[in-house]
């Protein structure tokens, strides 16, 4: 891995660490490029991981580490974003207003309401909300990556099926036809979930895609790790070409 463009901190308060931890960590294995890609302020929502009234001083903390590490290592500000209807100009006005140029598309709650869990127990109508979802995000054009594509597959409540093939069809002919690249998730391996999930990366090779490794750090030291490590050798099994860098 010589990039690495899904990274959290403190933060996001489910992680932990100060930005510059990731940044260093970075440049102790030689990354060339780390993008931060906290979870998207949202202010429609109780449930924002950076609460909004947040956002100025997490600014301000990544400006100052960007500014710091110059001529070091290429820092990149970024999001992780679900797509919610509601919160689109927000998304806009990051990028437009405060330069993050990296959105990338991770999707953990869906439906109408918000009220599933992509990561929760459910069944082929949640999975299939869930790509719906997705697909309808892609299409608007602001996402760079798809984050954990095969995420709903967690707790789902059968074995690889119809509806599982089904809807990463969907998500995957998508992914081909907007040009948008998927990644392998470091964080799903490392913690031993049904992400990335083996049947669905081996169906992506029925479309023309591009496929990018993250860590999808939550820790400093999880940065280039075992889980990463796994990833590599998932890609390496399943004979995928892995993109070393973004066009950003």
């Amino acid at each position: 891995m010589q990039a690495n463009y899904h990274t959290h901190s403190k933060w996001c308060r489910h992680g932990v660490g100060e930005i510059e931890d990731y940044i260093e960590e970075a440049i102790r294995w030689g990354l060339r490029e780390i993008a931060i890609t906290e979870h998207v302020p949202h202010k429609n929502t109780e449930d924002s991981w950076i609460p909004w009234d947040q956002f100025p001083a997490y600014d301000a903390a990544l400006n100052h580490a960007i500014k710091k590490y110059e001529g070091k290592i290429r820092v990149i500000k970024g999001f992780e974003c679900e797509y919610y209807p509601l919160e689109m100009d927000d998304y806009r006005r990051f990028q437009e207003d405060f330069g993050y140029e990296l959105l990338i598309m991770g999707q953990h709650r869906c439906g109408k309401n918000k009220e599933i869990d992509c990561f929760g127990t459910k069944g082929p109508y949640e999975l299939h909300v869930y790509a719906d979802d997705v697909c309808k995000g892609l299409e608007t054009g602001m996402f760079r990556f798809l984050a954990h594509p095969d995420c709903a597959l967690e707790n789902y409540r059968n074995p690889w099926d119809k509806d599982c093939e089904s809807v990463m069809r969907q998500i995957f002919q998508a992914c081909e036809e907007l040009k948008i690249p998927v990644e392998i998730n470091g964080n799903g391996m490392r913690y031993q979930r049904c992400y990335p999930s083996e049947p669905a990366f081996l169906l992506s090779k029925e479309y023309d895609l591009q496929y990018i490794i993250n860590s999808d750090a939550h820790a400093p030291e999880k940065l280039y790790d075992e889980g990463v490590r796994k990833a590599e050798t998932f890609a390496e099994k399943l004979g995928l070409d892995i993109m070393p860098f973004l066009e950003i």
